[in-house]
């Protein structure tokens, strides 16, 4: 599960729809409850996402079965495309009884770049998005490939999302009512001030006579007052921006007015603004890398 101290304590680059469906678990989490549908999940299960998956060339193609077996980089067969899957919210750190985190992503992807066995690699990813230093981590990694990157959008790749595979060398969407974009950033606080009130808590902050500017922001949006905390997010968003038009350079189609303003495109439209690079099932994908 997500660190309590992640939850509201940091930049996330997220479709709000998607956001929206943790809020249940994060309430809990917060509260101290159980969710039983994540306690339930077994580790065996948390593994499989802590390796990677291997296509290999049969009868002059590359295939890898729906449930193929997941191995680390080092066991990867001759002339093998690496596939590492990244899938639900994009965090640094690995989730406890979920997805790894993206140190642990950026780990495998260097170990597969460096090994003589693997000549392609493909991140096959499924989000709508999540921590804005999260995705750095992953994008810094993909930048450092030697090795061709094909991002593959498995129905969703939105805002950090999109952030993870812009240093690809292509990315492809499964099909067209895949949903690609949401480049934009935004914050959430909360005000824990009635819930610590009916818990008969008063809480009492001191600070530090120099201090004077200590969460300002902060507490200047609980007041009414967001602009501090706006600009907070905008310089955040700029390098989001600056990130994507950098790293899909020519490829784009389109002004930062159009694709940069948060908003979710379908996968035709989002190929027609050069966010995406083609529109392809992964079987042919696999195959793009014995041409």
């Amino acid at each position: 599960m997500l660190f309590k101290h992640k939850i509201f304590n940091s930049i996330w680059l997220m479709d709000h729809s998607y956001a929206m469906n943790y809020l249940p678990i994060i309430s809990s989490y917060l509260k101290g409850s159980t969710i039983n549908n994540v306690s339930s999940i077994k580790s065996d299960n948390v593994d499989t996402m802590n390796n990677v998956q291997f296509a290999t060339r049969q009868a002059g193609l590359y295939n890898v079965s729906d449930y193929g077996g997941y191995s680390s980089p080092e066991e990867a067969p001759e002339e093998s495309i690496a596939v590492i899957s990244i899938n639900g919210a994009i965090t640094k750190h690995d989730q406890y009884c979920g997805p790894a985190g993206m140190l642990t992503k950026a780990n495998l992807l260097h170990r597969c770049d460096v090994h003589p066995n693997i000549k392609g690699i493909i991140i096959k990813q499924e989000t709508g998005g999540g921590e804005g230093s999260a995705m750095r981590i992953f994008n810094d990694a993909v930048l450092k490939c030697t090795k061709p990157v094909i991002g593959f959008i498995d129905d969703q790749s939105c805002s950090a999302g999109m952030g993870n595979l812009a240093a690809c060398d292509m990315i492809v969407a499964n099909n067209k009512l895949a949903r690609v974009g949401s480049i934009g950033t935004y914050l959430t606080i909360a005000d824990y001030t009635e819930h610590f009130a009916q818990q008969g808590i008063k809480l009492i902050e001191i600070y530090a006579t120099a201090s004077k500017d200590k969460n300002s922001e902060y507490y200047e949006a609980l007041n009414g007052n967001v602009t501090p905390l706006r600009e907070i997010a905008d310089v955040y968003n700029e390098a989001f921006i600056e990130m994507i038009e950098t790293q899909r350079g020519d490829k784009l189609k389109a002004d930062r007015k159009e694709w940069g303003t948060g908003k979710v495109y379908f996968a035709d439209k989002a190929l027609e603004l050069g966010l995406i690079d083609a529109i392809d099932s992964f079987d042919n994908v696999l195959n793009y890398f014995n041409t």
